[in-house]
């Protein structure tokens, strides 16, 4: 087979980049649950597609090297449970190749196997029937292929994983019972399917173009990179004067524009300016070395001036006092958000079920926040790992951060109700964490599919009551669901009942609900809240 150089992994990574990009649709739809939350194929496709951003207007000599800064963009835009596990394999993928200046197949087969380990070991409890078995299948499938075809090309070997992915993907349904009921394949395993079909198309010399793009020239556009003000104000400013060399026979004539989409490559603010046989160059960048070399092939320098913006931002700004402890969570819907203000929470990242934030979504803002110690509680179990990942780069960056592990929104509001600014970030924890499980939490949204789970028939359009994980009403009629899905949360020590109304439910609900509660259970206090979140028409707590 003919080695793998840096362009052509490249543009395998930009391939399995698009394919999942123009089917995740039909991944989010793999949801167990017949409900609008299914985000799987979205959050690998966003977790991926910043991968490709951080490789695609950088210049590197050795494929290790891209593919580790491929790697890092996944882990930091890494998205969800899926995202998170996506990030760890290919973190494991560069690990074991980032010496290489090229690869062969032993390398590919052998970087697979290692993204397989580390997405393992990423897991606390790994469960069998997930992306993580595709993934493992097609990666045990590939190292005997190699073993007993010594000859193979990279185009037989990836068409083996794909069709070993294949079969492992259907079979997902025999390891996990939830998904043979529901009637699905697992939804992570579909995305690692489609991604490994991008890969072996642009091994054929087929590179997967997104749907919307229709020439080669533009294959890149999804991941142009994207101007961050904060950012592109930093590095070094970087200038110089050069005077132009006559041109000779073998010497590379000066071309304004070719500079101008180097500089516009590696940095931000280029002003590039012509004056008979001078030029003047003024760029920020980050690699102001690469500027002087690759400018230096077409002149003389007469005035070279780099200086260090961050250095100086840093004198100019003065930092605020920081904050012993703060509190950081994901909620969305304005009603929310100003609950948890009240609740003496610092940040609330905006995100939720269908827009999982990224571990850069929770590094920027605490890290822009600067406390001694921070609390994370993600308010749902598909953005727990992403937290975690956070976490462990805050703490390497000085910030001592924890997780309260919140799966609902109403778990996060009762661990707020436990915090007690006084106390230490120990005691808070145990006090935060205690208070998530005096909750029982239920929530009521509408069916996207007919299904049939845990003995409950659903047909397209109902709507549906869920305690904690289990689906125990569903009908036409929201107020029905209420009624039963409060009679199956309610236990005899209740105290209290909270309401908190979506963005589109009506207020005649709500009402009628707060009216049966308090006419039937009359030693329960009924509290309302208008949370004004989207996809879930009410969240209920009892506690």
């Amino acid at each position: 087979m003919t080695n793998i150089n840096v362009e052509f992994l490249r543009d395998i990574f930009v391939s399995g980049t698009n394919n999942i990009s123009n089917n995740y649709k039909d991944i989010d739809a793999l949801n167990v649950f017949p409900i609008p939350d299914g985000d799987t194929g979205t959050n690998m496709m966003m977790t991926i597609q910043n991968g490709v951003k951080n490789i695609s207007s950088v210049e590197f000599d050795r494929c290790g090297d891209l593919a580790t800064s491929f790697a890092k963009g996944l882990l930091l835009g890494a998205r969800g449970n899926s995202g998170v596990i996506l990030s760890q394999i290919f973190r494991g993928f560069a690990d074991a190749v980032k010496e290489k200046q090229e690869l062969v197949l032993a390398d590919v087969v052998n970087a697979f196997k290692k993204g397989t380990e580390k997405a393992y070991k990423a897991v606390l409890k790994p469960v069998e029937g997930t992306m993580l078995t595709v993934i493992k299948d097609a990666s045990n499938a590939v190292e005997k292929f190699v073993l007993d075809n010594p000859s193979a090309t990279l185009v037989e070997t990836l068409n083996e994983m794909v069709n070993a992915a294949k079969i492992s993907l259907e079979n997902t349904p025999n390891l996990l019972p939830v998904l043979k009921e529901a009637g699905v394949v697992d939804s992570g395993g579909a995305g690692i399917v489609k991604i490994l079909e991008g890969f072996l198309s642009a091994a054929k010399g087929e590179v997967v173009e997104t749907q919307t793009l229709s020439s080669q020239d533009t294959k890149y556009v999804l991941f142009d990179k994207v101007e961050d003000s904060e950012e592109d104000e930093f590095g070094y400013c970087t200038e110089f004067v050069m005077r132009l060399l006559p041109e000779v026979e073998g010497k590379i004539p000066y071309n304004q524009e070719q500079l101008r989409e180097f500089l516009e490559k590696i940095g931000a603010s280029v002003v590039l300016v012509n004056d008979e046989d001078l030029v003047k160059v003024h760029v920020h960048t980050y690699k102001p070395g690469d500027v002087f070399n690759y400018a230096q092939q077409f002149g003389e320098f007469i005035t070279i001036k780099v200086e260090n913006m961050d250095e100086q931002h840093d004198k100019l700004v003065k930092k605020p006092e920081r904050k012993k402890q703060a509190i950081v969570t994901v909620a969305v819907g304005e009603g929310l958000t100003r609950l948890f203000t009240q609740l003496r929470v610092d940040i609330v990242i905006s995100g939720g079920q269908t827009m999982n934030p990224s571990i850069e979504d929770f590094v920027k803002a605490i890290s822009k926040l600067n406390p001694e110690s921070v609390i994370i509680l993600p308010n749902n179990s598909n953005i727990v790992m992403s937290a975690k990942q956070a976490a462990e780069i805050l703490n390497k960056k000085g910030i001592e951060t924890r997780i309260v592990p919140t799966t609902s929104i109403q778990q996060g509001i009762s661990a707020c109700m436990g915090y007690n600014p006084d106390c230490s970030i120990d005691e808070n924890i145990i006090e935060m964490f205690a208070a998530t499980k005096r909750v029982v939490c239920g929530q009521i949204t509408t069916a996207v599919r007919d299904s049939k789970l845990n003995g409950v028939s659903i047909k397209s359009g109902d709507f549906i009551g869920i305690k904690e994980k289990k689906i125990v009403a569903a009908s036409k009629d929201i107020n029905k669901v209420a009624i039963s899905l409060v009679s199956a949360m309610m236990n005899y020590d209740a105290e209290i009942v909270t309401i908190i109304a979506g963005c589109d439910v009506s207020n005649k609900t709500v009402k009628n609900l707060e009216k049966y509660i308090k006419e039937t259970y009359h030693h329960v206090e009924v509290e309302i809240q208008q949370g004004d979140q989207p996809v879930y028409q009410l969240l209920l707590a009892v506690e």
